[in-house]
């Protein structure tokens, strides 16, 4: 006989119950009176420290945004009969984003488990699938990765071994295989792996990758997870900032009504336990999305996590790829930048206006422009050498076409900015 559906779930942090989400229209979140009791009094997001259930704005965001987006989460709410959020999050939030793990009531996370596989066996099920990334677990596996794109979570130690993470066993990467729903995007993680790696040699704070030439994956480190002594992994506090705004991952974009540049570096200024040099960071960010093309550089994919020793701080970089290279993706970026969203037609007055938006001085921003524009041509055909070796000749071809790119792309933009 099966066991009955649950109509709650636990939230764990650590050892610790943090609350119970309860299965309602709208979501409802509670927290648990030890957890309100203790002595670290942690809110989850913006979601009020208080007794008693709440289904307000922030519950949503914050569980909403835990889930993968677009296409994917279609997919998986036909494959899992899943149409709820409640239903989804019962279906694949085990391992999330973050230092949460989600559990039917009664459960504790259990001790990690770890299934040895290879390259080839984890090419082999990619191979097969169009939505395949989700699937590599197989049965049981519970993991919530956010992003329209096919991804899954791998554990990678000291021996080099992939290993598929079981149940809500933490993850150290995440694979991130070529893009196959949209035909004219080609060779998506090879795009992704070399801008990635052009981003951390232009000095910007981004993830660590890797190019898996098997798989045809960027795989990406993790680092909402750290090491312990004792060899297991921690899982650290972290909120996008679309959780931490209280906007659902529908309307990350600014122009649905997500945050805009300046919202964000106001939730910096809040959160950041160092916000001149998260700030810092952030614009010049906005100025490599801008120059290497990557309009899809919205608000969910900037993070703020707490780093043992730091406080809260801007988390590294990541999803960084260039967008414009493809047809029929959009022309425009993410983000308005002094009221304008095209990049053809940004100049040195938007700049100005977006640095009054931003409330810092424009030649600030100037001087951040100039920077990144004067290293990013050699970080990337740096990145474009370090990655090469491991692409096949048609990967090789759109490597050399995004190095092109990105070289013309920084001149004619920085050109009109710094005027």
């Amino acid at each position: 006989m099966m066991d009955p559906r649950p109509d709650r779930l636990d939230v764990w942090y650590g050892s610790e119950l943090v609350g119970t989400v309860h299965d309602s229209m709208p979501l409802a979140f509670e927290y648990a009176p030890g957890w309100l009791a203790g002595g670290q009094r942690m809110s989850l997001a913006t979601i009020a420290l208080q007794p008693g259930r709440q289904d307000s704005a922030a519950v949503q965001a914050f569980f909403e945004n835990l889930l993968p987006e677009g296409d994917l989460r279609e997919y998986l709410a036909a494959q899992r009969k899943a149409s709820t959020l409640f239903s989804l999050l019962l279906e694949v939030a085990g391992d999330t984003a973050g230092a949460c793990v989600l559990v039917p009531p009664g459960q504790v996370p259990e001790p990690p488990r770890y299934e040895a596989t290879t390259w080839e066996a984890i090419a082999a099920i990619i191979g097969k699938r169009s939505a395949s990334a989700i699937d590599l677990q197989g049965e049981g596996a519970r993991i919530s990765l956010a992003g329209a794109q096919d991804k899954t979570s791998i554990a990678l130690f000291d021996d080099g071994v992939p290993r598929l993470p079981k149940g809500t066993s933490p993850s150290t990467h995440i694979l991130k295989p070529n893009i196959r729903r949209l035909a004219k995007v080609w060779h998506s993680a090879a795009n992704e792996a070399i801008v990635m790696r052009a981003a951390a040699l232009c000095g910007l704070p981004t993830a660590e990758v890797f190019y898996e030439p098997l798989t045809e994956s960027c795989v990406v480190c993790r680092f909402d997870r750290m090491a312990r002594p004792d060899g297991t992994l921690a899982r650290l506090v972290q909120y996008d900032l679309c959780q931490l705004a209280g906007t659902l991952s529908d309307r990350k974009y600014e122009k649905e009504g997500g945050p805009g540049l300046a919202a964000c570096a106001e939730l910096v200024r809040r959160y950041s336990a160092q916000p001149a040099p998260d700030l810092r960071h952030l614009v010049r960010w906005v100025f490599f999305n801008l120059y290497v093309g990557n309009n899809d550089s919205h608000a969910k994919n900037l993070s703020l996590y707490s780093l043992p020793g730091q406080g809260v701080r801007l988390t590294p970089f990541y999803d960084l790829m260039c967008t414009r290279l493809y047809p029929g993706l959009s022309p425009e970026f993410a983000f308005a930048i002094g009221g304008e969203a095209r990049p053809g037609e940004l100049g040195a007055d938007h700049l100005t206006l977006l640095a009054r938006q931003l409330g810092m001085q424009p030649r600030y921003l100037k001087q951040q422009a100039a920077d990144v524009a004067a290293s990013l041509p050699a970080a990337m055909s740096q990145a474009v050498q370090q990655v090469a070796p491991a692409l096949s000749p048609s990967a090789r071809t759109l490597a050399g076409r995004l190095e092109k790119f990105v070289a013309s792309s920084t001149k004619k933009i920085a050109a009109r900015l710094i005027a």
